[in-house]
């Protein structure tokens, strides 16, 4: 008997416990929900840019975004990376993290596109692949190029963008687009997305948590698929309900097509500093980018 369930017992183990589909679902989903939390708490740190006004902060990025897209030298775009570094670090955001985060889905994306001008732009032969039927791909040292100064300027702007969302309050930088003579309509809509985009993964955890709780055994993937099946058609009744249910009580509160909060931004003397000095920087890196041409 020993002998039997010692053979027996590998086969046991290699075969997936019942509910994995549906238990890795839920740690997805609430791993979506801790990431929101997390981004919370770093726009509450006593950091330079948590403390910077949201409207001169939207404008400083916009600016150092302008530049990054405006250079045509790798290093001016480094230069421009190692700004939002440095960045990070005075807001006191983990650096790690920080970095992991906008490079690791970078490669992936920026490859699509930047693999292709590795072998079509003309230049000096790096690599080449042996002839077959007369044709040959080579890797060029002018294609090596572009692909590096796309992916650095893909990875500058992410991180750029991620400083200004990690940094501020989702509520505030809605108020600061206001700014730049955003439509108010398009500001509701981006509000009210986030705000019951959350409420339902919270809504899809519990049906999720709700199923695990009430399945006894393995269920088949047949099975599985048509309870996501039914599943979503569930959330999408759910989300026109709800979205009609709140248009209505915004309606019934007075609303006349524009958000207010209680927040009010006052530029002081240190946001003005800030701002100076973006534009300053993103005008010296220019200057220096057309003196490398």
């Amino acid at each position: 008997m020993t002998e039997l369930a010692a053979t027996q017992h590998p086969a046991h183990k290699s075969r997936p416990a019942p509910g994995a589909f549906v238990a890795r679902t839920v740690t997805g989903i609430t791993g979506a929900l801790e990431r929101n939390v997390f981004s919370v708490e770093n726009a509450r740190l006593p950091g330079v840019l948590q403390q910077t006004d949201p409207r001169v902060k939207l404008v400083s990025i916009l600016i150092l975004l302008a530049a990054t897209s405006l250079a045509r030298h790798l290093l001016v775009v480094i230069a421009v990376y190692l700004a939002s570094l440095l960045l990070a670090r005075l807001s006191r955001l983990h650096l790690p993290t920080f970095a992991r985060g906008v490079w690791l889905g970078i490669p992936l994306l920026g490859a699509v596109v930047a693999i292709p001008s590795l072998f079509l732009l003309p230049g000096h032969t790096l690599i080449a692949t042996p002839e077959f039927g007369g044709m040959r791909l080579a890797v060029t040292d002018s294609g090596v190029s572009s692909a590096a100064m796309l992916l650095a300027r893909v990875g500058t702007s992410v991180s750029l963008g991620a400083l200004l969302i990690l940094t501020t309050r989702w509520a505030d930088l809605l108020k600061a687009l206001q700014v730049l003579h955003v439509p108010a309509v398009f500001i509701v809509v981006l509000g009210i997305t986030y705000r019951y985009l959350f409420l339902l993964l919270h809504t899809t955890n519990n049906m999720f948590l709700s199923r695990t709780s009430r399945t006894v055994g393995q269920t088949s993937g047949f099975e599985q698929r048509r309870w996501i099946g039914a599943l979503t058609g569930t959330l999408v009744g759910k989300s026109l309900k709800m979205s009609d249910d709140v248009y209505q009580a915004m309606l019934s509160r007075g609303f006349a097509g524009e958000i207010r909060t209680f927040a009010s931004f006052r530029a002081r003397d240190q946001d003005r500093l800030f701002l100076g000095l973006a534009a300053v920087f993103a005008a010296g890196i220019l200057l220096v980018d057309r003196s490398m041409m």
